[in-house]
Parts: structure tokens; C-alpha cells; sequence
């Protein structure tokens, strides 16, 4: 018989930690909102397939944060401000829960919910009192997950009244949420206890650590990094993250853990050392990381690799990047179907190709952020991806220390192992961009700071200032810093991080440096993934950039920076150029030209389909043609206060959302005189 391959799920969840600790309060919701989304239902979904196993990786801050929202009145600035009264709300409270209660995904959270959808789309967003309280209900129902729609008596009363709530409706709701979150943790802690699960961790703060105890890493991973002006070690810090990890895992589980999944997948010899010594058996990590240490393969990813060190060794489980980058980003743009028929012929080439011994193939991605993106929270495509896995009689379901007990699997001993991350194998997302360095640099500043009067403080104050540090480090705050990533809350992510250097300043009774007061963010240059056009375009429709003039000043979406180009292999079209005259809106997909068929998404519910031939061709009064690139002319008034996107056709199957999470937007149209070139 066949040797059968060996598949391991790992789910990382992670927030960020939001409370601001000398204020006593939570300054964003996310923690909230994927609690009643997410952690539950991601375990749900696994428990009915009892030959699946999965491992579920757990940040300490999560966890902490977990069980702060246990309490009915956990001091949380949106939830203290969402059980107001609507007509008690001043005008910037209004606008304050303005900014979080358009935050669903509109194909999949708010257009199912019929009267959510007709408050979206209300223009001037002037709502009475009965309209702003009907929209906080849904806003709170549309990240309701599926279990609670399922079985939560008073999701589903008012799931069904869909309308004309009251504010007891709203108070009940919240209160029954609270409840739930109680059950959260003990529901993880049965499942590993019947060992179909197991939970692994992080340290502390899901930080960069700090860059795995030395920033010169970041240079070797990318020689063109540049690093921040000054630098001094954080190693204590990273080492203390490490250890409370451990301690904290253990205070909740009453175990010790055997894995981690480090903050970002980031690596470097001397932490993995550090983990091998407190006696934790592996570590996920990235594929390009081993590729980059040597002479490596494919294949040597679906081995047990063991990084050996003196008298200690630890294993190392490489994330099979086009598996886990496919469910994370690809399939929620396909049928359930389609998408788990891929996946499984994908596991079979791999098996197929390893017919003469035994392989493990590790699945390793957020377990949390991608489901809104499906649909119904992703649900169908799981009921059918592990009823599918159950029926391969050539896979086994095994936990990552199982795995290691498994003398069958081929092995590799590496005697050394290149630092990186999950993305690209380098820091970049961490470090380099002017914004990410200052970051860095104010920290350095603060600790220096620090140092001169730590003699001076009591031990309480310490405790509180070092926790401060270690919250700042989290790899959170840069991940938004800098032209990578793009979110509308990036300021307030930015006030979050200031805010803990802060307030170690005030914890040592001294003037808070200026620079902290300044945004890091640089609003006038911050660049977005979508750049609106600045002058008229008028292109030339036959498939080829005719010339330099021909897009100068258009709009471009850079779909790179979108999730900040996760290295995914499918990829194909990089870039879309857009613009407008006083006729036709032009658009033009840059890349590999690869799909035979485009549909054209119009978010009023309309598509219009294209089949890609090598001629001019007119549909619906759209003129398009593919050749060098894919160039369509469109007439302004199909688009004019609409959002479009597009998916790319191969053979009957979709190979990439243009853009992926996001709508190309022509209301620009009519403001754009203003910045005309005439």
C-alpha cells in the first residue's frame, strides 16, 4: 500500500493587544468581533469531523483579552459607547461608531441583511435615531458567526425581525454575546483534551523579537534594508516575551506548550535556540526561509526537520506556501466545490511524487481575518473541504508532535538556518520604510530614557513600564507603518503605539518627548494600494502601452500592496491602470496574461462577461482587447457613481479577484476638475 501522506492544519489566531492599561480601556473592538466570528466557529466547523486534527495557535494578548471580555462591562471604548442610547449620543460618539459600522464586508456580511444593505447605501448617511440604532444592531448581527446564528435563540429572533429594533433588543444582544465568550476557552481545552486538537502559542505580544534579538538580521535577510538610525538591543525584552508566553500558556492550559508559531512565522538561529533550551519540541516557520539557508528542494518542506545545536535540537515545520496562501486569499473567490477539488488534487500531485516515503504537509495560516471573504464565513467550504479529507483513504490527520514520533517520514538534520519571515524570507514589512524606523527609533529613544531613572522607580512601576515596552514591540504597529499595507484606521493604530511610549513617560513622572505627540504617519504622502488619477486619460484601445503619454496621470491599483504581495504564485495581473475623458472610462490589467475569460463585477448587482481573444471586440458597449496587456473602454456612464472589479478565467476556473478584497471607485469622476491639467 501506498505510504500515506500526513497533513497538519495549523490556525493562527491573533490580535494585537488594544487596551490601553492606565486608562483601563480597550480602544478597538477586533478582539470582540472575531470572538463572536471566529474562534468559536473555527473549532465548531473541526468538531464535526472527528478524524480531522488541527492545531490552533494562541497569542497570550488574545487569550489575556479573551477573558476580559468575559465581563458584561468590560471597559471597551466601542461597546461602552454602542449601549447608549441613540438619542444620548453626542455628534462626535455618533461619528466615532460611524467609523466601525460600515466595517463588515458588504458582499458577505452586509448585503445578505436586506435593511443593512439599504442603510449602506443611504448617501448622505443623516440617519434619525431608529435608522442609527437599526444599524448598530445589524452591524453587531452581521459579525454574529455561524454557530451563534445557529443556535443563539436571540441571534436568531432578531436575525428574523431584520428590522426596527429596540434598545432592549440591543442590550439583550450584547449581554447574550458576553455570555458566549465565556465559552470559548473551555471549548478549546475539551477538544485538546480528546487530543482531536492541540494549541500552541507565541510570545507574548506577537512581537518581531526584536527581530529575533538582533536588527543587523533584517540586513542579511535583505541587503537593501535600511535600518533604523539607532539601535541597541532588545534581546532582554524579546527573551521576556518568550518566557511569560510560556508561563501564561501554562497558568490557562495547566500544560506547558509543545510548539510555536512565532510572531509573523519569524526566525533566526539564536531565538530558535532559546526555544530549543525551555525544552519546546517545534516551530512553524515559512518554506523560503529553509530555501534561503541552502541547497533545498520542494520536497525537503514535506520532511521532519530537525535544527540541531549542541546538546538540543528543535523541528522545524515549513508552511507549504501555495496551500496555505490558497485558502487564505485565492478560494474565497471560488465555488466550495472548485476550491476543495483543488486542493485535494493539489495534495495528491504531492503525494503522488512521494510514493517512495512517507510525507507531511504543513498547512499554516490566519485563522481568523480570511472568512469574511467567503461565503457565510466560510462554512460550506469547510463542511466540504473535511468531509472531502476524510474520504482519502491516502491522508492521515496527525498533530505536530505526533508527527515527530513518526519514524516512517524521511527527516533532515540542519546544523544552521537563515533568519526571515513568512513574507518574502526578510523583515521589510518590520523595518526599512522611513515610518517603521522612526518607530523603532522612538522605542530606542524611550529605553533609553528609561534606563537613566529605572534605579529610581518601585517595583510595581517597573512591572507596569516593561509591560508597556513589550506591547510596543508588537509586530502589529509596523505592519501598518509605511506604503504596504493599507487601512483606514491607520491613525488609530498609530495613536495606539505612541500611546504605550507615552504612557511609560508618564509612568516615570517625566515630559513626554514632542515626537510622541506627532503622528508617524505621514498623511500627505501616505501612499494607498489604489492611487485616484490626476489628470484626463484618453487610451488607446489595442492591448499594448502605446506610448509614455498614454496612462501618464492615471489612477493605479497596485494589487501588490493590497495584502502586501503574500509572494502568492498566483498572481498573475500586478497591476490596474484606470482613467477617464469626458466619454469612456479605460481601464488596463498590467501583468501575465494568462485567463481566457474576464467578468466584469459592477457592485449594483450587474456582471457583464468578456471572452479574451487576441482581436478588438465590443460587448454591452464595453470595447476591450487582450494582447500585450488587457485594455477596455467603457462608457462613463456604466461606472459613474458605481465600483467595479473583475475576476480572470482560465478554462472555467478562477484564477485571480482584481482587486482581491476591494472595488475600483469612478465617484472620483466628478471632482476631478479640480485637478485637471487643461
Amino acid at each position: 500500500m501506498d505510504k500515506k501522506l500526513s497533513l497538519n492544519f495549523l490556525w493562527h489566531m491573533h490580535q494585537p493587544y488594544y487596551k490601553d492599561d492606565l486608562k483601563e480601556q480597550i480602544l478597538m473592538p477586533w478582539v470582540f468581533l472575531h470572538a463572536i466570528k471566529d474562534y468559536y466557529d473555527m473549532l465548531w466547523y473541526l468538531q464535526k469531523y472527528p478524524k480531522i486534527k488541527a492545531t490552533f495557535n494562541f497569542v497570550p494578548s488574545l487569550l489575556l483579552q479573551l477573558k476580559e471580555y468575559e465581563n458584561p462591562n468590560v471597559n471597551d471604548k466601542f461597546l461602552q459607547t454602542i449601549k447608549k442610547e441613540v438619542a444620548s449620543l453626542d455628534k462626535d460618539q455618533k461619528e466615532y461608531l460611524l467609523e466601525y459600522l460600515f466595517l463588515s464586508n458588504k458582499k458577505n456580511m452586509i448585503n445578505p441583511l436586506p435593511r443593512y444593505r439599504e442603510l449602506f447605501l443611504k448617501k448622505d448617511k443623516n440617519f434619525s435615531d431608529s435608522q442609527f440604532l437599526d444599524l448598530e444592531v445589524l452591524f453587531l448581527l452581521s459579525w454574529c458567526g455561524n454557530y451563534l446564528r445557529q443556535n443563539s435563540k436571540v441571534v436568531k429572533t432578531l436575525l428574523n425581525k431584520g428590522s426596527n429594533f429596540t434598545q432592549k433588543d440591543k442590550i439583550t444582544l450584547l449581554d447574550s454575546l458576553s455570555k458566549f465568550i465565556k465559552q470559548i476557552i473551555p471549548y478549546y481545552k475539551s477538544l485538546m483534551q480528546q487530543k482531536q486538537i492541540d494549541i500552541s502559542t507565541t510570545p507574548f505580544n506577537h512581537p518581531i523579537s526584536p527581530l529575533l534579538f538582533d536588527m543587523q538580521n533584517a540586513k542579511l535577510a535583505n541587503s537593501q534594508t535600511k535600518l533604523p538610525k539607532y539601535q541597541r538591543s532588545l534581546k532582554d525584552d524579546a527573551i521576556l516575551q518568550l518566557d511569560s508566553a510560556i508561563e501564561y500558556y501554562d497558568e490557562v492550559f495547566s500544560n506547558r506548550p509543545k510548539g510555536f508559531w512565532p510572531a509573523e512565522g519569524a526566525i533566526s538561529y539564536e531565538f530558535l535556540q532559546e526555544l530549543a533550551n525551555r525544552d519546546i519540541l517545534w516551530v512553524g516557520t515559512d518554506e523560503d526561509i529553509l530555501y534561503k539557508s541552502g541547497h533545498f528542494e520542494k520536497s525537503d518542506i514535506y520532511k521532519n526537520n530537525f535544527l540541531k545545536f549542541k546538546d538540543k535540537k528543535i523541528a522545524l515545520f515549513f508552511r507549504d506556501k501555495t496551500l496555505s496562501d490558497l485558502i487564505g486569499f485565492t478560494y474565497s473567490g471560488w465555488d466550495e466545490d472548485s476550491a476543495v477539488n483543488d486542493f485535494i488534487r493539489r495534495l495528491k500531485t504531492i503525494h503522488d511524487n512521494n510514493l517512495d516515503t512517507k510525507c507531511v504537509v504543513s498547512v499554516i495560516l490566519d485563522g481568523e481575518n480570511a472568512w469574511e471573504h467567503y461565503k457565510d464565513n466560510a462554512i460550506h467550504f469547510f463542511d466540504k473541504l473535511y468531509t472531502k479529507l476524510q474520504e482519502c483513504d491516502w491522508i492521515e490527520y496527525r498533530l505536530f508532535d505526533e508527527v515527530l514520533k513518526d519514524q516512517d517520514i524521511a527527516s533532515n538534520t540542519l546544523l544552521d538556518i537563515k533568519s526571515g519571515s513568512w513574507i518574502n524570507a526578510n523583515f521589510d514589512i518590520w523595518v526599512g520604510h522611513k515610518e517603521k524606523n522612526l518607530a523603532w527609533d522612538l522605542i530606542y529613544k524611550t529605553k533609553d530614557d528609561f534606563e537613566k531613572v529605572k534605579n529610581s522607580l518601585d517595583n510595581s512601576t517597573l512591572k507596569k513600564i516593561e509591560n508597556e515596552f513589550l506591547i510596543a514591540q508588537s509586530s502589529d504597529w509596523f505592519w501598518w507603518y509605511g506604503d504596504d499595507h493599507h487601512t483606514d484606521l491607520a491613525l488609530s493604530f498609530d495613536e495606539l503605539f505612541r500611546a504605550h511610549l507615552i504612557n511609560i513617560y508618564t509612568l516615570m513622572d517625566k515630559r513626554v518627548p514632542v515626537e510622541l505627540h506627532k503622528a508617524i504617519i505621514d498623511t500627505k504622502t501616505k501612499k494607498s494600494f489604489i492611487k485616484n488619477p490626476s489628470k484626463r486619460v484618453t487610451a488607446i484601445i489595442d492591448g499594448k502601452i502605446t506610448n509614455f503619454f498614454e496612462w501618464l496621470g492615471c489612477g493605479v491599483v497596485d494589487l501588490k500592496h493590497e495584502l502586501t504581495s503574500m509572494n502568492m504564485q498566483e498572481f498573475l495581473i500586478s497591476k490596474i491602470y484606470f482613467g477617464s475623458d469626458s466619454n469612456y472610462c479605460y481601464i488596463a490589467l498590467i501583468g501575465d496574461i494568462k485567463g481566457d475569460k474576464l467578468v466584469i463585477e459592477f457592485e449594483k448587482n450587474k456582471e457583464i462577461e468578456l471572452n479574451l481573444k487576441n482581436h478588438l471586440q465590443e460587448v454591452e458597449g464595453i470595447m476591450f482587447i487582450a494582447d500585450e496587456i488587457i485594455e477596455l473602454r467603457i462608457d462613463r456612464s456604466m461606472v459613474e457613481n458605481d465600483k467595479i472589479g473583475f475576476k480572470l478565467f482560465k478554462d472555467k476556473t478562477l484564477i485571480q479577484l482584481l482587486p482581491l478584497y476591494t472595488k475600483i471607485e469612478f465617484d472620483y469622476i466628478k471632482n476631478l476638475k479640480k485637478s485637471w491639467f487643461v
